[in-house]
């Protein structure tokens, strides 16, 4: 099997619009009964989109050691970390919601900013399925997928010594981009069920530094080439969720124990 661009398109590019448009929808009708303005909220959603690819795109040149795709107009479709679109989103997006949603709490921001990205990563993953990046190691089965020249996958096999030529396509890969959406998905869908559920405003986004990134951790062992840089930041993130989320328990325990005195 050898997937192709969308009418000559780059998947990346032919998604990207519907599902910023996504995005923008979901976030909007998920907070209509709080007062959120239409027009800023998207107008947010967009420039946390622009600081997120800007991420991704710097994070992944940093872990190939700031070399370029070839041709040049290959960046355009891979090399986009999650790492650096998370850790961009992180720490400029306080700041945006603060110059545009000023009256929207952040920890309910960023609670529903959480599911967003969910839902959205899940989608955008389609691009991964198309160009042929972040794919597992090389199989047989009838799951496994070739791509043909031109894609990530089929220039680091190409490099690598593998192909015969060139003109060869790619050796089948485990599609390992499918597992990253089905991941985003599930924790999506958990954190949708968890958010009427939740305890205080940031709870959701901690669970999904705890959970997705954890769940992105783990598939990362089986990412080819592997980058220990990747999983050990997700990792990472996953920790730091999982000490934010019993940080707070512990404050909620002593202040009941507390209130008891």
């Amino acid at each position: 099997m050898n997937p192709s661009g969308l009418f000559g398109l780059d998947a990346l590019r032919a998604l990207l619009s519907p599902v910023a448009v996504f995005g923008i929808l979901f976030f909007i009708l998920y907070l209509r009964n709080e007062g959120v303005r239409a027009l800023r909220a998207t107008i947010l959603l967009l420039a946390v989109a622009v600081v997120a690819l800007l991420g991704a795109k710097l994070f992944s040149l940093h872990v190939r050691g700031w070399e370029l795709y070839e041709p040049l107009h290959a960046e355009l479709r891979g090399g986009w970390r999650y790492p650096g679109a998370l850790i961009a989103m992180v720490l400029l997006g306080p700041v945006l919601q603060r110059l545009l949603l000023p009256g929207l709490p952040l920890g309910r921001f960023l609670d529903v900013l959480a599911i967003t990205v969910c839902f959205c990563f899940a989608l955008i993953r389609i691009s991964c399925l198309m160009n042929g990046c972040c794919t597992g190691p090389q199989c047989d089965a009838f799951y496994c997928l070739s791509y043909e020249p031109g894609s990530a996958v089929w220039y680091h096999q190409l490099k690598s010594g593998l192909l015969a030529n060139a003109a060869h396509p790619s050796h089948p890969v485990l599609p390992l981009h499918l597992l990253f959406m089905l991941a985003s998905f599930c924790v999506g869908l958990f954190l949708l069920w968890f958010d009427g559920r939740r305890r205080y405003n940031g709870q959701v986004a901690l669970m999904y530094l705890f959970l997705h990134d954890g769940a992105k951790g783990v598939l990362e062992t089986f990412r080819e080439p592997y980058f220990l840089e990747l999983q050990m930041t997700s990792l990472g993130v996953s920790a730091l969720g999982l000490a934010g989320l019993l940080f707070f328990r512990w404050r909620f325990a002593a202040g009941r124990s507390a209130s008891a005195l």
